[in-house]
């Protein structure tokens, strides 16, 4: 579906589910297009701070319950924010940088690892308590973390559409 969906649907959302996009042979409805862009958002853009999820040692994921939140200083780094799915890029690191790593928590994807470089926008609002990080490829995507609590989450609104210039816009 997702290679139909990149072949037939270009441009904005029309606003009407039932809509047909067709492309030579392939036809793909609003509703599976939304479908797609909502997982491909998820796949590239879903952050969460370093430290609220841990993996036990039976591998499952969950909510880690003393987190406490990202000091300001933590909060100013983008190594301190991991993409919220399977772990894609775990590059091989030297041994120095791993002896600062704990298994349980630096399961996940770095955000700093992304490509290209500067691909997102890391500012402290609020009187510096609370980090707000976008995401520049996928424009209308915004996380929050309040600093030295665990509230966090993230929301998208945006177009739908990747910003496929970005490589070039840096």
């Amino acid at each position: 579906m997702m290679k139909a969906v990149s072949v037939a649907a270009k441009g904005r959302f029309r606003g009407d589910p039932s809509y047909v996009y067709e492309h030579l042979e392939s036809k793909v409805s609003e509703e599976n297009r939304l479908a797609v862009v909502i997982h491909q958002i998820d796949e590239e853009a879903s952050v969460v701070p370093r430290g609220a999820f841990i993996r036990d040692l039976r591998g499952l994921v969950q909510v880690n319950r003393s987190f406490a939140g990202l000091s300001p200083s933590e909060a100013t780094r983008l190594s301190n924010f991991l993409h919220f799915r399977k772990p894609k890029n775990q590059k091989k690191r030297r041994i120095l940088e791993m002896a600062d790593l704990n298994p349980a928590i630096d399961f996940l994807d770095v955000v700093s690892d992304d490509v290209p470089k500067g691909s997102w926008s890391l500012q402290l609002e609020g009187a510096g308590q609370v980090c707000i990080l976008r995401s520049l490829l996928w424009p209308g995507l915004t996380l929050y973390h309040v600093l030295m609590t665990p509230q966090h989450g993230y929301i998208y609104i945006g177009s739908g559409m990747k910003n496929l210039d970005l490589p070039f816009m840096l």
